[in-house]
């Protein structure tokens, strides 16, 4: 995949997104939140999958949207999950598509799992910047433009 292709899959580490949101400065990001922030940060034909640690008490789960998807591991953890949608993912793409798979998170068991099976790895940096400019560097919801002076 070329740097500036849209991947095909995403699959975020929920909670390690959350908590780089909160580092960055942001409030405590529900998870409905996040689900707006990441569905005008890519546009499709990107899937996305959000897999969340825990229960859906009082959260959006399963097929939210066309190409979204927001997964709680229930008894599991999400990293297992995570494991487990990219073993599942790679094998439906085949090692041809294997790049246009990325994966978000600061896991370090996580990153070294996705890029042993072939996809890309992103650091929750990445989608922190993605998540303020949207696709194509457009704002996002929530983003107003700095005033101007005419002059």
């Amino acid at each position: 995949m070329r740097q500036r292709e849209a991947p095909a899959r995403v699959l975020v580490d929920g909670r390690n997104v959350q908590h780089a949101l909160a580092r960055a400065g942001a409030a405590d990001l529900p998870t409905a939140a996040l689900v707006a922030r990441l569905r005008a940060a890519f546009a499709p034909p990107t899937e996305i999958e959000l897999v969340l640690d825990g229960h859906p008490i009082g959260s959006p789960s399963g097929r939210i949207g066309p190409g979204f998807q927001v997964t709680f591991s229930r008894g599991a953890s999400a990293d297992r999950v995570i494991g487990e949608r990219v073993g599942e993912v790679l094998r439906s793409l085949g090692a041809a598509g294997a790049w246009s798979v990325v994966v978000v998170t600061d896991d370090r068991e996580v990153r070294n799992h996705a890029r042993r099976s072939g996809a890309r790895v992103e650091g929750t940096a990445w989608l922190v910047d993605r998540l303020s400019a949207g696709p194509a560097g457009r704002a996002t919801i929530g983003n107003v433009a700095p005033h101007r002076p005419k002059g």
